[in-house]
């Protein structure tokens, strides 16, 4: 039972980082913004992906008659969540504690799961429901009145999750890591409770395992690899549409804002005009699995006339050294490591 509810308060203290992480994160790309207009909502606001990008978002807003984006002041669940979250976070380790010293049985872990599991569902259909409005409820008397195929308003509405065509804007909205944290925590407050029925021995097996598992989940997801949209994107560098899912190719930086190139060597080439963080993530498609993505470090690239790639640098991706080697048999060329690759570039 002391395991279990060490896992408890574990959990209950993971809701804090809703506090210092942002929940949520839409994104805008468009041809002429070749750094993507974002902003990160977090429990009490929302803030721009960079300094100006609330200003540019409300400034194109204007033109359809969209709302501005709202201050914290405008919206009472930038007032009420941050309370409901530290109500929960307090009463979670209460819990915890009181049923580390014997006082609560591991009943309370259960309740407690499915109160916050209520409260987190309500909170994204509020969140849902704010986006329905901003999107749809529009100014009559705006500049721009655009309508679908069908004579009906179009609908300016961000995705909940995952991506849409918006003119031709593309719009990304995915969780970010304050959700992620949450999301963990209340996932190991149900372990715990399974763990507070469990014999001391098996519920030992299951708290390591549950923080092995929610330490990688939390890890893998600082940085969200994004599915390339072929078609539809186009290459931060060389502005070209990715289409080729052999040759596509990803960073993410070190704050999680995601740059997308048709080959290699627009990545490549970019890397060296910006300055990245040694946290980003650098993606290829690759020969054997096209359209998927592996990491570019880790991967070999055969430089070869007869595999040409979009830009010309005749660059393929392969996801190791058998790979490579057996490619090389049927496509004669030159055969290089990321930092190699890097190296010739520079």
């Amino acid at each position: 039972m002391k395991r279990a509810s060490v896992i408890m308060i574990i959990g209950s203290i993971l809701l804090l980082g809703a506090f210092v992480f942002p929940l949520w994160n839409i994104e805008l790309g468009a041809p002429q913004y070749p750094d993507p207009l974002g902003m990160n909502i977090y429990i009490t606001g929302i803030q721009g992906q960079n300094e100006f990008d609330i200003q540019n978002i409300d400034g194109l807003n204007h033109y359809i008659g969209m709302k501005t984006l709202p201050k914290p002041e405008d919206m009472w669940e930038f007032r009420v969540f941050p309370m409901v979250n530290a109500v929960m976070t307090l009463l979670g380790i209460l819990i915890g504690i009181l049923a580390y010293r014997g006082k609560l049985k591991g009943y309370y872990f259960l309740v407690w799961f499915v109160l916050m599991t209520v409260l987190s569902a309500l909170g994204i259909y509020d969140f849902n429901l704010w986006m329905i409005d901003y999107g749809t409820n529009l100014d009559p008397h705006a500049i721009l009145k655009l309508q679908n195929p069908d004579g009906t308003p179009m609908s300016y509405k961000p995705p909940l999750l995952g991506h849409i065509k918006l003119l031709n804007f593309d719009a990304y909205s995915y969780p970010r890591m304050g959700a992620i944290l949450m999301f963990g925590g209340t996932f190991l407050t149900f372990i715990a409770y399974l763990m507070s029925r469990m014999s001391n021995k098996v519920s030992s097996k299951i708290a390591t395992l549950a923080l092995v598992v929610t330490s990688s989940f939390l890890l893998s997801c600082k940085s969200e690899v994004r599915p390339i949209n072929y078609g539809e994107v186009s290459c931060d560098f060389c502005r070209m549409t990715v289409v080729d899912k052999i040759h596509g190719a990803e960073i993410i930086s070190d704050k999680g804002k995601v740059y997308t190139f048709d080959a290699v060597e627009c990545m490549v080439n970019f890397a060296m005009e910006k300055s990245f963080g040694d946290e980003s993530k650098y993606l290829t498609n690759h020969y054997r699995e096209p359209s998927e993505l592996i990491d570019a470090t880790e991967a070999f690239f055969l430089i070869s006339p007869d595999l040409p790639s979009p830009m010309g640098a005749n660059l393929t991706a392969l996801p190791d050294k058998a790979s490579a080697d057996e490619a090389m048999k049927d496509y004669h060329g030159e055969l290089l490591n990321w930092e190699e690759l890097r190296e010739r570039f520079n």
